[in-house]
């Protein structure tokens, strides 16, 4: 055995050792220890972060089972509580996701590339089925020594309201960007400058920009406002600022093409700390303009001469007088009424007579200046307006007059109107105005008597405006409602005049209408006739001269002693041209039963220069009744042997001109010769009126004419007499009979 003191050295090394050791792994421990707690506590303390997180945070198994969930997650799927979710989430993809495809595809990208950031999918709420929006995000945790994918933990983020959001965004986008004009938001802050908050997309289509071309500032948009429009942009602008009413403006723009359109922009502006927003609506009003403009074309302005038209005349000439009284400045009125318009329309056609009324208007434009107004008030009637002529009637008047005789000489001028050559006159009246008129149309009346009075004179004349006559326009007015008054009330009436055959006898009569005025006495168809014409009362004394005249032939046919007697009855051609005439007069023949072939229509010689074939047409219906036609006051006008070939005439009256000077005028007894020849060769009767001596009658018989009316045997006088001078006249002689007197 050994000595113990041969060991303690050694054993007091490994005590010692030992004693060491103990240290070590003592201070170890409580090394491991304290990190051990420290790390429970982190562990804890992110635990607990996480559980009072907004997002959702979760840990899920490789194969979709969910392992941990914080409190949001559980709350965003409507569960209580951690453990009520988990045990209640079996398959993720097939319980949570709408689309299950979702999930798959969200596992693809976290397999191929280990994370995943923001994947947005629409859910179930789990436990309320609810629909609702995410964004997930997403890691794989794998094992740190191995690296083998153990499970995955993410965050999930309820998106809905912001989708929803965005989706209205995108609705109101698609129905802001169909809508015909475009919706804006612009602010205006304290300092005065202007920005844009908003433009939909349709805002740049309305001022017609290219797509790739946006509108960004209010500076740009200024830009393309036309530089005329825009002081009443800013106006209407800053009203609507200043008074925050809304803004209500409409403008004209250029966009980048140069097409030029009307814009309407209607906003309402919205006060803020200072600032003002305004939220409204621009629109693209040039349709509208357009037809507004076409339609003050046809209400203000004369579509064949593109002069302004009565309407416009009216309004101007009311601001003239108003104007003249403020500012003791004379203007003046020309009223002219071209001569002989209608022969030329009549008997070379309307295209022609539209012709000559352009050309007129260009010659009145001239004439008038640049501070004269030419309107046409209708068919040959124009006027010339001049303001600021001088401080005083009577010089205005002088200008006037001066104006109106350049006007005369410019209109007598040959129009070339194709192969027409046309030598023009006009009768024009002249008024001064200096503002104490009553009024527009007062004004124009007196121009209108001055030029009358310029007809009057022999027409290619100037008359200056007297107030002395307008009493006889007074006069001439109260004419025109007696007159009215007069065929309503059945004032007027038919007298006759005898025509007389080759021996002598009463064959027919001429009716003329008379009338007898209750206060003036005996009013002669010269006065009143070209009265009823002027005013368009012809048609209704046409109609009242047919009704009375065949009511007088049927009772004359039921007579065995005058039912042998014709009768003609004078007819306008404006009466005759109306589209009523020939269903009229074949209705009052039907319901009288007359025998038509003994009435007589008459017409003046300016029906040769109507339409040819549609008088033509209306004739021709007319002679299936047995009518007959006569052209009366032949050779005064427009006749001519191919006119009078054209149209279905049985009977030629010379005109009494001719006649009345036939004893001392060859030039007259040879054109009645030539007259009384053509009849016979046409085939035509022919019939002298206004004889008035035995002398006439001779010299007429010889020459062929059948028939004579005139003072040498009677006066147009009422039925009662006519009929007892025919009866007394025609009463036969021992050899005769009356049957051998009866006209064939």
């Amino acid at each position: 055995m050994f000595p113990l003191a041969t060991f303690l050295p050694e054993i007091s090394g490994v005590a010692a050792a030992a004693v060491i050791l103990s240290a070590v792994l003592i201070a170890v421990l409580i090394v491991y220890r304290r990190r051990f707690r420290a790390a429970l506590r982190e562990r804890m303390h992110t635990a607990e972060l996480i559980d009072n997180l907004h997002d959702g945070i979760y840990r899920s198994s490789l194969d979709g089972h969910q392992l941990a969930a914080n409190r949001a997650l559980v709350r965003l799927n409507g569960y209580d509580s951690e453990a009520e979710m988990l045990a209640s989430v079996n398959d993720i993809a097939k319980e949570w996701y709408v689309d299950p495809n979702r999930r798959t595809e969200f596992q693809d990208i976290l397999g191929r590339e280990g994370r995943i950031e923001n994947f947005v999918s629409e859910v179930y709420r789990h436990k309320t089925r609810e629909r609702i929006w995410i964004t997930e995000s997403a890691r794989i945790v794998r094992h740190p020594a191995t690296g083998k994918s153990l499970y995955y933990e993410g965050s999930v983020r309820e998106i809905t309201e912001t989708i929803r959001r965005q989706q209205l965004e995108e609705q109101i986008q698609k129905l802001t960007s169909q809508l015909p004009g475009g919706l804006f938001q612009f602010r205006r802050s304290q300092n005065g400058s202007y920005s844009v908050e908003y433009l939909s997309g349709s805002f740049g289509r309305v001022l017609g920009l290219p797509e790739e071309m946006r509108l960004l500032t209010t500076v740009q948009f200024i830009g393309f406002i036309i530089r005329e429009d825009r002081p009443a942009y800013f106006r209407s602008l800053t009203a609507s600022r200043r008074s925050l009413s809304p803004w209500d403006h409409e403008f004209r723009v250029r966009n980048p093409d140069g097409e030029l359109r009307w814009l309407r922009v209607v906003a309402k502006p919205e006060q803020d700390e200072g600032a003002i927003t305004w939220h409204g609506y621009l629109m693209d009003i040039s349709a509208r303009k357009k037809q507004a403009m076409e339609i003050e074309e046809l209400a203000y302005f004369d579509p064949l001469t593109q002069l302004p038209n009565r309407r416009m005349l009216r309004n101007r000439t009311a601001a003239a007088i108003t104007c003249a009284r403020k500012r003791g400045r004379v203007g003046a009125l020309l009223f002219i009424d071209l001569d002989n318009f209608k022969n030329l329309n009549d008997s070379q056609g309307h295209h022609v007579g539209d012709q000559y009324l352009v050309q007129v208007a260009s010659r009145l434009r001239e004439c008038a200046g640049e501070n004269g107004m030419v309107s046409r008030m209708g068919g040959d009637e124009f006027v010339i307006m001049l303001e600021d002529l001088a401080d005083g009637l009577p010089e205005a008047s002088r200008h006037a007059l001066a104006v109106a005789d350049k006007t005369l000489s410019a209109l007598r001028d040959t129009f070339v109107l194709g192969p027409v050559h046309h030598r023009g006159s006009a009768s024009i009246g002249v008024v001064a105005f200096d503002g104490s008129e009553s009024g527009a149309e007062e004004l124009i009346r007196r121009a209108d008597i001055a030029m009358y009075e310029a007809k009057g004179g022999g027409r290619d004349g100037i008359s200056l405006f007297d107030p002395a006559s307008l009493e006889l326009e007074s006069q001439r007015f109260r004419l025109l409602n007696d007159l009215r008054a007069a065929i309503s009330g059945d004032q007027l009436a038919l007298h006759f005049q005898p025509q007389i055959d080759r021996e002598g006898h009463v064959c027919g009569a001429e009716a003329l209408l008379r009338w007898r005025h209750p206060e003036l006495g005996d009013i002669p168809p010269a006065v009143f006739i070209p009265l009823a014409e002027h005013c368009g009362l012809i048609h209704e004394i046409g109609n009242l001269v047919l009704a009375k005249g065949i009511a007088t032939l049927a009772g004359w046919q039921k007579n065995p002693e005058t039912s042998y007697l014709r009768l003609a009855v004078n007819i306008s051609v404006q009466s005759f041209a109306n589209a009523t005439f020939a269903p009229d007069l074949t209705r009052l023949v039907g319901e009288h039963g007359v025998d038509a072939s003994y009435l007589t229509l008459e017409f003046a010689e300016n029906v040769m220069a109507r339409d040819h074939e549609r008088t033509a047409t209306h004739m021709a219906e007319l002679k299936k009744l047995g009518i007959r036609f006569s052209l009366d006051d032949f050779g005064t006008g427009y006749s001519s042997l191919v006119h009078l070939k054209k149209l279905p005439f049985d009977e030629l009256k010379i005109d009494g001109s001719f006649v009345a000077d036939i004893e001392t005028r060859e030039s007259d007894r040879a054109l009645v010769r030539t007259i009384l020849a053509m009849a016979t060769t046409l085939g035509l009767s022919a019939v002298a009126e206004h004889v008035e001596d035995d002398k006439q009658r001779i010299f007429l018989h010889l020459f062929g004419c059948e028939m004579f009316q005139g003072l040498l045997y009677s006066a147009a006088v009422p039925e009662k007499e006519f009929l007892a001078f025919t009866i007394a006249r025609n009463a036969p002689s021992e050899t005769e009979t009356a049957d051998i007197r009866r006209p064939a």
